[in-house]
């Protein structure tokens, strides 16, 4: 068994305040590809639809909410637009991941909340499958405003990539209007919940933080030949 591999991301923001949130997929994406989005909402509360083909695994009703979406459909999946319960910016990070198991959802902590310039998340659940080569990702989404240019958030939790952390934000256009995503990864063979640490980021203002656990493909069953020939009968 392998590791789960991150093959690419893409990010999007939404600046403008609005309900249609159209997200950028990575490129190169193939059928066996587990393709999840993070998204983190600015400072009004909102839900996102039910998209076809798309499994809401975390939706959060609250400012500077996260989200949690994996592909689940058949085939490629295609840029999707979400559209959120009431007009609100978004920060959001596609990830393109190999060596996945597709019919296994992110399992999901309890958010952690603070007010800090080191936002830290959660430890994650327990592995659902016993000692395994997890990959493990841990995101924050957070008030405020910064620029968008990849150095608002400094460093990620230790033995976490990349450093900097993928951020995405939705620029500086108003007066903490929130819309701040940053995220990194590790692979980890492990049976445990695993604590990441702290992010670093320029400013102190409010986040929410989540860890989730992606699970390997699993290794394909032996297939073995059935045995035709009977046995000779003595005469």
């Amino acid at each position: 068994m392998t590791f789960p591999i991150v093959e690419g991301t893409a990010e999007t923001a939404v600046s403008s305040a609005g309900t249609s949130h159209a997200i950028t997929l990575p490129a190169s994406i193939v059928d066996t590809d587990y393709v999840l989005i993070l998204m983190a909402i600015g400072s009004t509360a909102a839900t996102i639809n039910a998209l076809t083909g798309w499994q809401l695994s975390l939706n959060e009703n609250v400012a500077n909410g996260l989200k949690v979406m994996r592909w689940n459909g058949a085939g490629v999946p295609t840029n999707p637009t979400f559209v959120t319960t009431a007009a609100t910016r978004s920060a959001s990070i596609a990830w393109r991941i190999s060596g996945a198991d597709t019919s296994f959802s992110p399992q999901i902590a309890t958010t952690a909340t603070g007010t800090s310039a080191t936002p830290d998340p959660p430890a994650s659940a327990t592995p659902a499958f016993g000692t395994q080569d997890y990959l493990f990702i841990t995101f924050f989404g957070a008030a405020g405003e910064e620029a968008d240019d990849d150095t608002w958030s400094d460093t990620p939790p230790t033995n976490y990539l990349p450093s900097p952390p993928l951020q995405k934000s939705c620029g500086t256009a108003g007066t903490n209007l929130g819309g701040l995503i940053a995220a990194a990864y590790r692979q980890l063979n492990t049976g445990s919940a695993e604590d990441p640490g702290t992010f670093a980021k320029d400013v102190s203002a409010a986040w929410r933080a989540q860890t989730i656990i992606l699970a390997p493909t699993p290794p394909p069953t032996a297939v073995y030949p059935i045995n035709t020939l009977q046995p000779r009968i003595p005469t």
